[in-house]
């Protein structure tokens, strides 16, 4: 897997789990901010690929790839 197929596979996985982190948590019967939920977890993971997409993506360009 090349450097720019990882970086679209990223930034799937990250629209996916923002997504899903952020409807099951509005959606659901958590009244806050937990940690143990499972919908927090995905939203903060979502946000970690995003964070690494666009990073991966700024280091490749200033590569010249």
């Amino acid at each position: 897997m090349n450097a720019r197929q990882l970086i679209t596979v990223l930034r799937l996985a990250a629209v996916v789990l923002v997504v899903t982190g952020f409807v099951g948590w509005a959606t659901g019967e958590a009244a806050a901010f937990s940690l143990e939920s499972p919908f927090t977890l995905a939203f903060l993971l979502g946000i970690a690929c995003a964070v690494t997409s666009i990073y991966l993506g700024i280091f490749l360009a200033n590569r010249g790839e």
